[in-house]
């Protein structure tokens, strides 16, 4: 696990969210996991592209990253997502910003140097088969309304294997 910096990103993640989160949400909590850890497992997932079911079956698997993580026992796939549900988007992104940042790094300049790929794929109405738009257009008579589909840009690093932006 060591060569792909699973660990080292789940260090840094952790420590990332002790800064980020409080320990516990209340102080009614079973206190069996704390804010910190499910932040930087939701990291994980979304580093490794992980599903919360993965995200429980590859925690189980390897000792070594539930230890960096500093768990005891593996939270179900239902906390994770029950974690999600409350944690606010904003601090999810600045955190997974922050963590990539102090994994690699910023230079001199106050900005790291990144080599990113973007991708952006969806329907437009020029692609559709043109025997499909005649057959419609012939069958109704009437012109065919305009539809706008949806459209998804991904913005990757390459270097660090990590999703920096979408959007729909």
């Amino acid at each position: 696990m060591a060569e792909v910096g699973l660990l080292a990103f789940a260090r840094t993640a952790l420590q990332v969210g002790r800064a980020v989160l409080p320990p516990y949400r209340t102080r009614f909590c079973k206190r069996q996991f704390t804010q910190p850890q499910l932040l930087a497992i939701l990291g994980l997932m979304r580093y490794e592209d992980w599903t919360f079911r993965e995200a429980e079956v590859r925690l189980r698997e390897h000792g070594e990253l539930r230890q960096a993580l500093g768990l005891e026992s593996v939270p179900d796939f239902t906390t994770l997502y029950r974690f999600l549900q409350r944690v606010d988007e904003r601090t999810l992104a600045r955190a997974l910003d922050e963590t990539v940042h102090r994994l690699h790094g910023v230079g001199p300049s106050g900005r790291a140097r990144a080599r990113v790929a973007d991708d952006a794929t969806g329907l437009v109405s020029g692609a559709v088969s043109t025997f499909f738009v005649r057959r419609l257009h012939d069958h109704g008579q009437r012109p065919l309304p305009w539809r706008y589909w949806l459209k998804w840009i991904v913005v990757v690093d390459l270097d660090r294997q990590c999703v920096l932006a979408q959007r729909a």
